[in-house]
């Protein structure tokens, strides 16, 4: 098969700027050290950032979200079957 010349022309490829980050364990204890001793020295810096997510905070996100696809497919399944149900009940007793 020939390809037809489309209408709005060929799409360029797509770019992303993707940097990967990497983490290191050591690197984050030596840091949050340094602040605590600087804290503790009286030294403050407003700039310091502080993580917001915490270790297993995200443990239990897969279940959770399983859990809602079911529930969810569990609606639609009970609905479907009323309207079934209706339908033949239409269908048959009138």
């Amino acid at each position: 098969m020939s390809q037809l010349p489309s209408f709005f022309g060929t799409r360029g490829h797509k770019k992303f700027n993707y940097q990967p980050m990497y983490y290191d364990e050591r690197k984050e204890e030596r840091e949050q050290r340094n602040r605590q001793i600087e804290k503790e020295m009286g030294i403050e810096n407003d700039d310091i950032y502080t993580p917001r997510i915490r270790k297993g905070q995200m443990s239990g996100l897969y279940r959770r979200t399983q859990r809602k696809a079911e529930r969810q497919s569990n609606i639609r399944l009970v609905i479907l079957i009323v309207f079934l149900v209706l339908v033949a009940w239409l269908i048959f007793f009138r």
